[in-house]
């Protein structure tokens, strides 16, 4: 259980727009919530005050992209095309889910979600594959550790709908598949598709309208590869991204690596959000996202890690390699800033989720969700802007603790303030 404590002196990146304030306390209360920010020096000396000198606390992080589940095919199919490698039903990482002992699998998942825990991390949605029975492996694993998943579970079977059906855009999903969406949503947190390809229009339509009925988060990849769109056409005479606009409105598309800007400005006039996952994309040559134009466009953007077979869980890892690339693209040092990328690993998303109220800054009445990075190591110092510090050079060595909701979630606890008394 929580306990009441205060960590001072250190630099606090707090409120929606991060800003640092240095020699700065925040108190905890014993519901695991900050209760009080302060400068300076804190007279009460009858709470537990933690020496934070040193650090810099942000908000800990939330990756709004994951398959976490493919921890033990770590750089399968490296070097292969996407399509070999991340396609159902016949991709490689599908066969060996399909033949891989359930202990191997939930073995490496633990150890995947530890990981995700060092790396800062209080929440991840993942797109959860193996429907019911999937979602509820990752449930389980998960209760006992101090992360939160937002499962988004799938059809257990692929396609969901028949291959003539499909072929012609006729049709809609029967009551067992909509049985199946049901148990899924009520189990975790939402459904995903893997595209628009999935299903006919009308089989989106019916999709939107039964998670949103259950209350469920619904989203799916969007412009992903060039076949999502060449498909969509064949079939429907539309790319997907029109039809996720027309007939799904999820509340967030992943990827958009091949959209067009005449799409994202669609996707913005419907307050769609993208998330956006650079590493995966540039390992398997797909290109680089242009979350910066989806930015300019007006959409909301935050940034994830995606598929642990070729990418570690590391949000921080994440920004530092989409600031560098984009930056790069553009030949422009200035834009995105360094504020821009910590916010799509924190406050971005717990909008896109739904969850700011409680989750993404640091402010008065929200969880206790931080993470200290050691300001003093090696690495970082000199630290003269903080947020730049985070997004251009930690990693997680330079984590010494993470707090999920009040409690130590990882590192060595951090020594108490002498009393003044």
């Amino acid at each position: 259980m929580p306990t009441e404590f205060v960590l001072t002196g250190a630099t606090v990146l707090s409120g929606s727009d991060l800003v640092a304030s240095d020699d700065t306390w925040i108190m905890v209360d014993k519901d695991g919530r900050i209760s009080a920010l302060g400068a300076g020096p804190l007279e009460d000396s009858s709470i537990t005050q933690l020496d934070a000198s040193g650090m810099i606390i942000c908000p800990s992080f939330l990756n709004a992209h994951t398959h976490v589940i493919d921890g033990f095919l770590k750089e399968i199919g490296f070097g292969l095309p996407f399509w070999n490698v991340f396609m159902p039903p016949d991709g490689l990482r599908h066969q060996a889910l399909s033949v891989t002992p359930p202990e191997v699998v939930t073995e490496q998942l633990g150890r995947t979600l530890d990981q995700m825990i060092a790396c800062g991390t209080s929440l991840f949605v993942d797109f959860r594959e193996g429907g019911l029975p999937g979602v509820e492996m990752l449930e389980r694993v998960a209760a006992d550790r101090p992360i939160q998943p937002f499962t988004l579970g799938r059809f257990a079977t692929y396609p969901p709908q028949p291959l003539d059906a499909l072929a012609t855009n006729v049709g809609g999903l029967d009551l067992e598949a909509l049985n199946e969406i049901t148990s899924i949503v009520e189990k975790g947190a939402g459904f995903a598709l893997v595209s628009a390809n999935d299903l006919t229009d009308q089989g989106l339509a019916q999709v939107a309208t039964h998670v949103r009925s259950l209350d469920g988060i619904l989203a799916l990849h969007v412009a992903e590869s060039p076949p999502y769109r060449e498909t969509s056409i064949e079939r429907t005479g539309q790319s997907d991204v029109h039809r996720v606009v027309d007939h799904l409105k999820p509340d967030f598309a992943v990827h958009l690596t091949f959209a067009t800007s005449e799409e994202m400005d669609r996707l913005a006039e419907a307050g769609i959000p993208a998330v956006c996952c650079p590493r995966n994309h540039a390992v398997i040559g797909l290109g680089i996202p242009r979350f910066d134009l989806m930015l300019e466009a007006g959409m909301m953007v935050a940034i994830a890690t995606d598929n642990v077979i070729l990418a570690s869980p590391d949000p921080l890892a994440e920004i530092q390699f989409a600031s560098r690339v984009i930056r790069a693209l553009r030949e422009d040092a200035s834009f995105p800033t360094a504020t821009d990328m910590l916010k799509m690993i924190t406050i971005n998303p717990a909008r896109i989720l739904g969850v700011d109220h409680e989750r993404g800054s640091i402010e008065i009445g929200k969880r206790a969700d931080f993470v200290l990075i050691d300001a003093t190591t090696d690495n970082l110092a000199p630290v003269v802007d903080p947020v730049a510090a985070l997004v251009n050079r930690a990693t997680a060595a330079d984590i010494r603790a993470v707090f999920n909701n009040g409690i130590l979630a990882h590192g060595h606890p951090l020594e108490a303030v002498p009393s003044s008394g």
